[in-house]
């Protein structure tokens, strides 16, 4: 997706915690930066994505949240990572194409961008912090998005359809009175 088509509008932070925790870690001899396998963490992550109800049939206004939370409780060994996180953070994104992503298509690009996008402004986040405490500079490690960026564009588009058919059935009960009403009248006329 090229950057005329998904335009960030604003980054939110909207809330961050960085603890510093007990104990030795290892920094690299090269630079001032510390030794963590990022094979042994656990990194939990949460997100959600809204858009406008009024862009039911095609949205281009969105609002991503992306969080992520790795402590030492979520190792998968017994040692402790020098740095508990637990960040959230929102991106505001507008689409400026025309059809070339539309549906499921759309939510997938969308997705997939912001979740690169806030990702690295969290990665940005912890960088500055840590960098600054106690146990030295720590780099988050990159992630790619791909595949559930593909399965929640899925779950995005049965949402926005299940919405559509309800927005649909909604608008066709004033039409069913609407007929009642009339055709009541008119047999009230031929009594």
């Amino acid at each position: 997706m090229s950057n005329q088509i998904l335009n960030l509008d604003r980054v939110e932070f909207l809330s961050i915690k960085v603890l510093t925790n007990d104990g030795d870690f290892s920094q690299s001899e090269t630079f001032p930066q510390l030794q963590v396998d990022d094979g042994d963490m656990v990194v939990l992550t949460r997100s959600s994505l809204t858009f406008a109800p009024y862009e039911i049939e095609d949205p281009r206004h969105f609002m991503l949240v992306y969080g992520i939370k790795i402590d030492s409780e979520g190792a998968k060994k017994n040692d402790r990572l020098p740095y508990s996180i637990e960040i959230e953070v929102a991106g505001y994104f507008h689409y400026s194409g025309d059809d070339e992503y539309k549906n499921e298509d759309r939510f997938r690009a969308v997705r997939q961008s912001g979740y690169q996008i806030l990702h690295g402004a969290i990665r940005e986040m912890v960088s500055n912090l840590t960098a600054r405490s106690r146990h030295g500079l720590w780099h988050l490690p990159a992630r790619n998005f791909g595949r559930v960026a593909e399965r929640q564009a899925k779950e995005d588009e049965a949402a926005r359809q299940e919405k559509l058919a309800q927005k649909a059935a909604h608008a066709a009960v004033p039409k069913a009175k609407k007929t009642i009403k009339s055709g009541v009248a008119k047999s009230a006329k031929k009594i």
